[in-house]
């Protein structure tokens, strides 16, 4: 079938099948002008286009009419999605480099940080140093007092957590333990505290210690 531009009058020679039952819309290669062309009832044979078409872009199969220009799609959703994901890496960054502070003033998230393996134990850049263990008598008993001292080693403010003492005897078999508070609750870089305290001893003690409490 013939197709005429209805601007330029410029004719093509186009294979019916390709405009197809519900009609196109074409465009014409020399104006530019678009319109929509209907099949016609009676399809005529195939013809011979008398001018071929130079232009470089793609053709449907059976025609010689440009294909109309593809929708170029939008960057923009790419964009903000990768603006949102820069933002969230960011912002987990900045969670884990000050998650000391956030845990020192929200203890809730202490649990969060935790689960992914990013809470450090408990006493870490901490040390107990000059432990001294006494007997004394207190209300008429034999109570064993422990002090020393506790100093922050880590290079930086340190969160001290719960103390425990532990009594054993002469196999190493735990007899007791007990937890206590520190005198601190947080030790500055390089800051020492003593702390205290006091036992009542099981029978077959040999030995006392105090360390950190590793529970949370």
């Amino acid at each position: 079938m013939i197709l005429t531009c209805p601007e330029c009058e410029t004719r093509y020679g186009v294979d019916a099948a390709a405009i197809g039952a519900s009609g196109r819309t074409v465009r014409c290669s020399r104006c530019s002008h678009s319109w929509v062309e209907q099949q016609p009832d009676n399809i005529p044979p195939s013809m011979a286009p008398p001018r071929l078409d130079t232009g470089r872009r793609s053709r449907p199969v059976g025609t010689n009419l440009p294909a109309l220009p593809r929708e170029k799609k939008s960057k923009t959703p790419v964009i903000l999605w990768s603006l949102v994901i820069l933002t969230l890496v960011g912002i987990i960054a900045a969670a884990v480099v000050k998650r000391d502070m956030i845990m020192e003033r929200v203890p809730a998230s202490t649990g969060v940080f935790d689960m992914f393996g990013l809470v450090p134990p408990p006493g870490v850049g901490l040390a107990i140093q000059n432990q001294r263990i006494k007997a004394i008598q207190k209300g008429g008993k034999q109570v064993v007092r422990i002090e020393g001292d506790i100093v922050n080693v880590s290079g930086k403010a340190a969160m001290v957590p719960r103390m425990l003492g532990i009594v054993r005897d002469k196999t190493g078999k735990v007899l007791k333990r007990w937890r206590f508070k520190p005198p601190l609750p947080k030790l500055l870089n390089k800051e020492r505290i003593g702390f205290a305290t006091e036992v009542l001893p099981p029978e077959g003690s040999v030995t006392f210690v105090v360390t950190f409490d590793q529970r949370r």
